[in-house]
């Protein structure tokens, strides 16, 4: 399976695929990067597969590792993996 190494600049620490709905990409997930001692939380999609591009929107910055890891986990309750 696919995973984002980097979103932006910063690295993918932690990622959890989920279920694509209808008329969305096949392969989505949820990713925590790391920004120094802070953690940002995406909602990220595989856009090029050949060249292995991720998108990722609906960001939540600079927050500690419980609250990113939290935030991941309730996105993944909301959309399970298929």
């Amino acid at each position: 399976m696919q995973f984002p190494r980097r979103i932006s600049v910063h690295p993918v620490v932690a990622f959890t695929r989920i279920t694509a709905g209808p008329g969305t990409y096949p392969v989505q997930g949820i990713a925590i990067t790391r920004d120094g001692d802070r953690f940002n939380v995406h909602s990220v999609w595989l856009a090029d597969a050949e060249i292995g591009r991720w998108e990722g929107q609906n960001g939540r910055y600079g927050i500690t590792w419980p609250r990113a890891l939290g935030e991941m986990v309730q996105r993944a309750l909301d959309n399970p993996a298929p």
